[in-house]
């Protein structure tokens, strides 16, 4: 059973939403560069990860759903730029978070074999980035079902 969890990050680091940089797993800056919102894995980046068996028989011919979440983190504007804490601050980081999720959505590089929906958006409001500095942002979940044998 091969999962193709490498192709999933890969095609989700190189979508281009504007105003959002989004890092591959290998590219987590140690500091959060304050110019742009930024999309980065969590440590606790895979959870919630699962396998059903959908068929009879064992060996390579069982056919299997594994669904499992990825987590990230929007470093949308360290905490103090313009008015933190406003509203608009959390209207445009919503708006951009549904930007992103409707660029995931309409990734076809799959083979049909991988589905990925938008999970939810958690801990709106200040949030750390690797080097613990405060930014306005949150924490992004994407489920993804892979058909595999």
């Amino acid at each position: 059973m091969a999962l193709a969890l490498a192709t999933v990050t890969n095609s989700i680091a190189a979508l281009s939403v504007t105003g959002l940089t989004i890092k591959d797993l290998d590219e987590i800056p140690a500091r959060a560069d304050g110019r742009q919102a930024t999309l980065i894995a969590l440590p606790s980046f895979v959870t919630a990860f699962a396998m059903e068996r959908d068929s009879f028989g064992g060996g390579s011919e069982a056919k299997m759903t594994v669904s499992y979440t990825l987590n990230y983190r929007l470093l949308y504007a360290p905490e103090g730029q313009g008015r933190a804490g406003t509203l608009e601050n959390y209207d445009n980081m919503v708006a951009l978070v549904m930007a992103f999720w409707d660029e995931v959505m309409a990734i076809d590089e799959f083979s049909g074999a991988v589905d990925i929906v938008p999970a939810g958006i958690s801990n709106m409001g200040l949030v750390n980035d690797p080097a613990d500095n405060q930014w306005i942002g949150c924490d992004v979940a994407l489920r993804c079902i892979e058909f595999v044998n």
